[in-house]
């Protein structure tokens, strides 16, 4: 079962993105910024990581630089959302994928398929 690790300091859409994944297969953990991001991976290996832009404690730039840093996660694929599209993408804040918010279920779910393809059924 792929990992989808979500960092999003409004719990309503956390815990939306939470139910939507776990529907489709994955296993989600969620995170209210990027510091408790930072923290959860030392026992958690997530296969995506989606990430919002506007956090208190530790903003979706600084916690994607953080996670670059890290050896095992230096190519872990990174979905960013954010109400506003960022236009800047210098190497440590690179990310595999944007996601406009507001997102309808079907853009959420054609980013997160293409970046973490579930395995089908039978197959370990």
């Amino acid at each position: 079962m792929k990992t989808v690790l979500v960092v999003d300091d409004e719990l309503d859409i956390a815990e939306a993105v939470k139910s939507i994944l776990e529907d489709e297969g994955y296993n989600v953990v969620v995170c209210a910024n990027g510091r408790e991001a930072l923290q959860r991976l030392d026992g958690v290996r997530p296969d995506l990581a989606i990430v919002d832009v506007m956090m208190p404690v530790m903003n979706g730039f600084e916690t994607i630089r953080a996670i670059r840093r890290h050896p095992d996660f230096s190519q872990l694929p990174v979905l960013i959302m954010s109400a506003i599209d960022p236009s800047v993408r210098p190497k440590e804040y690179d990310w595999a994928g944007f996601l406009k918010k507001p997102f309808s279920l079907k853009d959420l779910l054609e980013h997160v398929h293409t970046l973490a393809p579930t395995e089908p059924e039978g197959v370990a």
